[in-house]
């Protein structure tokens, strides 16, 4: 979880550190593909996570994002 008003503010570096660092390690856990991760507001029209923290998800989840490389820093080879 990120607190924060996102629509008004960037979530912080250490938020989006630990927040790639937890999706990644939930993914591998319940071994969910990276194109299976979404965010409420891809879900359900919602102001959630604010457009600040989407646009950051929409990236992280990229062939460039953090989020991939937070997966194969662990040993991850599906990221379908």
């Amino acid at each position: 979880m990120c607190l924060g008003n996102f629509d008004n503010q960037r979530p912080s570096g250490a938020q989006v550190a630990a927040l790639d660092r937890f999706v990644a390690s939930q993914m591998r856990r319940y071994r969910v593909p990276i194109n299976h991760v979404y965010t409420h507001q891809e879900i359900n029209p919602t102001a959630c996570p604010g457009r600040n923290l989407q646009s950051y998800m929409v990236a992280t989840r990229g062939s460039q994002g953090n989020m991939r490389y937070a997966l194969l820093d662990a040993g991850e080879i599906a990221l379908a």
